[in-house]
């Protein structure tokens, strides 16, 4: 009964208090006797309502229940009031709480009968005075309702023991190996080839010929060393090997046209940027004896001769985008040559019977790399060595035309000048002591 005079008696004072102020606005009269009455009596009704909340249990619940907000927050258009007027289904809730009021027990409940009472009369307000409305529930809903309380983390509290309890740590903790790796200041390159040439002639061919096949084999290792501060040791071994075959010469089936086997070390410590004070030893031979035309002697064969080259010196070095190069300029270098075969003593440049001979003179060597295009390289070699007395100059040309990955064609160029020895004069050339070595092939290609 309390409850619900009270309930009776707050919904009574908001609708008499609505319909006077009503009735001033539409007047547009203002009457300060007036309003003063409507303070007055506004607040006796407060005063009421307060001493009607002492005077309840302590565990009633109608001092703390949320659902009477409604009739004195600031006007707003509800959805509740029309579904339920309009007979739709509505779900009891407070708009602007997180979670919806506890579900319902039956349609007796008492808080669902407050919720349609409270309904009815907002109603009424919406008919009779909607000038009093001025928000709906959606903007209600965006502005973020009412705050929920949030209440302040406590600390944790730690509790202390008057015990000292020792835990091990290092049971479960497995042993921290360092392997220490040194860099790898090495790098190595390979570069093999096969290359294959066929010539053929009709017999009545009129400028004549031989027809012939040509096979080739190089191969070019490298091993360098480079430290990346002071210290750079470049090892370089070349290998050629190539033979042809020719109607003209009875006697051999296969001869030689291309041999060679040349290593080249250079040891450097850094000077500059680019320059680097060098020792560098190049010594080179051939596989595979070359016999004269239709004759069993022996032109040449392995080490007759064998040549060494040791020069001290100072070596330039070049890297760019499509070049790569170096000039090796010795002031001083040490040239030693010998022959093994004793059919050969006295030749190239020895003196007759004499199987070796050494001298001293300046020395330079320039190697360089460069791609003229995307599939068209250019290696070449410049030898040069004099010792004041004799001359040795030689320029190797090799053009590589890339085809594809594993497929390519090889010019190779070979102008040498020598006058170590009165067997390479020619009377007939203006160049007495030129002399020229050129090839042409394809074949297929390996590089890593």
């Amino acid at each position: 009964m309390r409850i619900r005079f009270f309930f009776i008696f707050i919904v009574g004072g908001c609708i008499w208090s609505t319909m006077v102020g009503a009735r001033i606005k539409r007047g547009n009269m203002v009457d300060t006797l007036a309003m003063n009455a409507i303070v007055d009596k506004y607040t006796a009704m407060l005063n009421t309502l307060v001493m009607v909340t002492d005077s309840l249990q302590p565990d009633s619940n109608v001092r703390y229940t949320p659902y009477y907000f409604r009739l004195f927050a600031p006007g707003t258009l509800y959805n509740a009031p029309l579904k339920q007027e309009f007979g739709i289904t509505w779900e009891p809730s407070l708009p602007g709480r997180e979670k919806d009021v506890p579900a319902l027990l039956d349609d007796k409940d008492a808080g669902q009968l407050i919720l349609e009472e409270e309904n009815r009369m907002l109603m009424y307000t919406y008919v009779n005075s909607p000038w009093l409305i001025r928000i709906t529930e959606s903007d209600l809903v965006k502005a973020g309702g009412l705050q929920k309380e949030v209440l302040p983390e406590l600390p944790p509290v730690s509790h202390l023991v008057e015990n000292e309890i020792n835990v091990d740590f290092t049971q479960d903790v497995d042993t921290v190996r360092l392997a220490v790796r040194r860099p790898n200041f090495w790098k190595f390159k390979g570069d093999y080839s096969f290359q294959f040439t066929q010539n053929y002639y009709s017999e009545n061919w009129y400028q004549g010929g031989d027809n012939n096949y040509t096979m080739l084999a190089l191969a070019t290792m490298e091993a360098n060393f480079n430290n990346k501060q002071k210290i750079q040791w470049d090892n370089k071994l070349e290998m050629r090997l190539g033979f042809q075959t020719s109607k003209t010469d009875e006697k051999h089936k296969l001869k030689t046209n291309d041999d060679l086997l040349r290593l080249t070390t250079k040891i450097g410590y850094k000077a500059t940027k680019h320059w680097f004070y060098t020792l560098q030893v190049q010594a080179y031979t051939q596989f595979y004896p070359s016999f004269k035309a239709n004759s069993d002697e022996v032109s040449s064969d392995f080490l007759s001769p064998f040549n060494l080259v040791v020069s001290l010196g100072m070596d330039y070095k070049l890297e760019l985008k499509r070049f790569k190069g170096s000039a090796n300029l010795s002031p001083v270098a040490y040239n030693f040559r010998s022959v093994e075969r004793r059919s050969l003593f006295g030749n190239f440049g020895l003196e007759s019977g004499r199987s070796m001979y050494n001298n001293f003179g300046p020395n330079i060597t320039v190697n360089y790399s460069w791609e003229i295009w995307k599939n068209v390289k250019w290696d070449a070699r410049i030898y040069w060595f004099s010792n004041l007395e004799q001359t040795d100059i030689e320029w190797e040309n090799t053009f590589t035309f890339t085809i594809n990955r594993f497929l390519n064609s090889k010019l190779f160029l070979y102008p040498r000048i020598d006058d170590s020895s009165e067997n390479y004069r020619n009377e007939d050339k203006k160049f007495s002591y030129l002399m020229f070595k050129e090839w042409f092939s394809l074949g297929v290609n390996y590089s890593f």
